[in-house]
This record gives C-alpha cells, sequence and structure tokens, in this order.
C-alpha cells in the first residue's frame, strides 16, 4: 500500500468535463518519471503483453496510464498512487474483466487510441460519458477501410461523404462522432453506426455541443463536440449532458 499521505479527500466534482490527449511518446515519458509502467499500472498492464504488435502494446499502455492520470489529478490524488484508483472494466460480450468500458465510483470516465496519440476523458458520476480518436486520412493506413459507407454511414451521410471536397476526412470525423456518442450511450456497437445520422455536413465548429439522437438508446439525447486534437486525427467528445469543456495538457498531470 501507497503511504496515506498520497490520498486525500477527493472534493465535490465541479461540473464539467476535462480531457486531455497526448502521443504514445509523451505519455511515456511522463510514466517514466513516476517508475514506469508496471509502477503506475500494477496489474492492469500485463494486458499489454497480448498484443503481437509492439506499436499496440504501447499505445495500450498509454492511453490505460494518461486516463489513470488525469483521473487522480480531479480527486486530488498523488499521481504517484494513481494505480489505486479504483478503476474496473467489463466487457458485456464476453463478461471478462481486462477490458471494456472503463467506470470509476466517483466520476464518468472514457478512453481512446489510436497507434499515435491517447486520449482520455473524465466527468461528474452522474452523466454518460464517451471519447473517440481516428487516425485522420493523412495517415497510412487511413482508418477507412473498405465497405467503410456501408458499415458506418448513413444514406444521408454516404451522399455528402461523395460529394465532400475532402471524403474521408468527413467519414473519418463522422466515425469518431459515432463511437463517441455510442460509448456515452453505454451501448458500444450494439447499435448499427449506420442507422443513424448525425450530419451530412462538415462537423463544428469545435468547442460547440450539438445534440444527436440514437435510435435504441434509452438514455436520450446524447451531445456531441468534434475536438481539434492535431497529430493528423480526429476526435470526439460526447456526453449526456452539456457540460462546460476544459482540456489540459500533460505538463499538467504531475500536479494535483
Amino acid at each position: 500500500m501507497e503511504p496515506a499521505e498520497h490520498l486525500r479527500p477527493a472534493p465535490q466534482p465541479a461540473a464539467h468535463l476535462s480531457y486531455l490527449t497526448a502521443t504514445v511518446d509523451e505519455v511515456r515519458v511522463k510514466v517514466a518519471e513516476l517508475g514506469g509502467y508496471a509502477q503506475l499500472l500494477g496489474p492492469e498492464a500485463t494486458k499489454a503483453g497480448t498484443f503481437k504488435d509492439p506499436a499496440d502494446a504501447a499505445a495500450l499502455l498509454a492511453s490505460r496510464a494518461l486516463l489513470r492520470l488525469l483521473l487522480a489529478r480531479k480527486l486530488h490524488v498523488d499521481p504517484r498512487a494513481s494505480r489505486l484508483l479504483q478503476l474496473t472494466r467489463h466487457c458485456p460480450k464476453c463478461g471478462v474483466a481486462d477490458h471494456g468500458q472503463p467506470r470509476h465510483p466517483q466520476r464518468a470516465v472514457s478512453l481512446s487510441r489510436t497507434r499515435e496519440l491517447a486520449m482520455a476523458a473524465v466527468a461528474p458520476a452522474d452523466v454518460l460519458l464517451g471519447v473517440d480518436v481516428e487516425r485522420g486520412p493523412g495517415l497510412h493506413p487511413p482508418g477507412v477501410f473498405p465497405g467503410f459507407d456501408d458499415a458506418v454511414l448513413s444514406p444521408g451521410e454516404r451522399t455528402a461523404a461523395g460529394a465532400a471536397v475532402r471524403p474521408d476526412a468527413l467519414r473519418l470525423t463522422l466515425f469518431s462522432a459515432k463511437e463517441a456518442l455510442l460509448k456515452a450511450a453505454g451501448v458500444g456497437l450494439a447499435v448499427d453506426p449506420a442507422s443513424f445520422q448525425v450530419s451530412t455536413g462538415p462537423l463544428g465548429p469545435p468547442a460547440r455541443w450539438s445534440q444527436v439522437h440514437t435510435p435504441g438508446v434509452e438514455s436520450g439525447p446524447v451531445y456531441l463536440q468534434p475536438v481539434d486534437v492535431g497529430h493528423g486525427h480526429v476526435a470526439s467528445l460526447a456526453c449526456t449532458a452539456p457540460l462546460p469543456v476544459e482540456r489540459l495538457e500533460t505538463w499538467q498531470l504531475l500536479g494535483s
């Protein structure tokens, strides 16, 4: 166990959503300052050993560490003790606890990753939250795959993508939006992403919520906000309340 002074009583959560993104290398450097992934994640780090590709393993470790460090900051916990935070996972498909949507008793949490970039978000416990980040069309291989339009886009969105100046950028922005929305609704890909429409035009501007109704979602409307994360990626926030949004930077993670 960590010394008691590492854990301090958490204040009541402010009614806002906090998120940040970081490259896999940026997270690795921060975690090294705290003793490495094994020290920060504990048993949670062993999941990385199941990946054949080292880049996938590194991205998993980075995303899980980023979420723990962000959550530690929001709970006013020493980052060195972030492995003690009560994050759990459950996969509704296979029932195991080493993957699936993360949960914490005091906050809503969500994370996403690509091989290059990790994203994490924390909000008050009384909302549902989802984030998603996708590799942009300038990266290779891009996130668009054969059959993408039929699998992901509504008929109106397919028409819009076909007419867009940057069709793959629109496709990936819509894909990110739908992934985040379905995470926030708590249904994941149990709902066909092609069965509902987010937009038939460019999403935006960033830093503004829009309301989206998704079929089969009993929680009611979910709010969507595209965010500019750079690094050749597209990303989205989704939440069941249009909360004020706070963007943090990696340099802020080692203080509380």
